[in-house]
């Protein structure tokens, strides 16, 4: 085979590979994301016609009348997904961890009482949107001081709200705290 050939067969490989995963590939998977539209679009939820999260990524509530969700060393910053990594011997993890247990045992009055272990501890990514029903149970209490809102209402949204298992078997049950929290607004207005 002469050089030429050689020349022409690259090229003619190089705009077929440009052909197909510029153009082909990128177009087929839009086509399959558009199957499956909100979760292509971040499974973002609308209130009012806007965009105020996504089901996927945690944020914080920094309001009296919402259900807080779990810490996060990125801020929620979905850009930076990844939690801190620190072992549980770390001092700097054991310190953060006694410091939003100081915090959540103030805001809660708690005095020695127990707090689930998913509102002082992060998730892996940093950026998990949900918390145990557990843990949405033990801020029901302080909710309904801050609220007015009544005690078995409260319980009934986090009923209403709370994931089991994925097929009845894998992972615990869970509940989205920006979808409860969405609902509790419901029933504040």
């Amino acid at each position: 085979m002469s050089a030429k050939k050689n020349i022409i067969t690259a090229v003619k490989l190089i705009v077929l590979s440009l052909l197909i995963f510029s153009i082909v590939y990128p177009l087929l998977l839009g086509g399959v994301g558009q199957l499956f539209g909100n979760k292509a679009e971040g499974s973002l939820i609308y209130q009012n016609g806007e965009a105020v999260g996504s089901r996927l990524i945690g944020q914080k509530f920094d309001s009296d009348i919402y259900f807080i969700s779990r810490p996060s060393s990125i801020n929620y910053d979905a850009t930076t997904s990844g939690s801190a990594n620190l072992a549980a011997s770390n001092p700097e993890l054991q310190q953060r961890i006694e410091a939003d247990l100081k915090k959540i045992k103030a805001k809660y009055q708690l005095g020695n009482m127990a707090v689930p272990v998913d509102l002082i501890t992060e998730s892996g990514s940093a950026l998990d949107p949900h918390i145990s029903p557990e843990a949405a149970y033990f801020q029901v209490e302080y909710l309904v001081d801050q609220t007015g809102i009544s005690e078995s209402t409260l319980n009934s949204l986090i009923e209403e709200h709370t994931e089991s298992k994925l097929l009845g078997l894998y992972g615990k049950s869970r509940v989205n705290v920006l979808e409860l929290n969405l609902a509790l607004e419901e029933v504040l207005d």
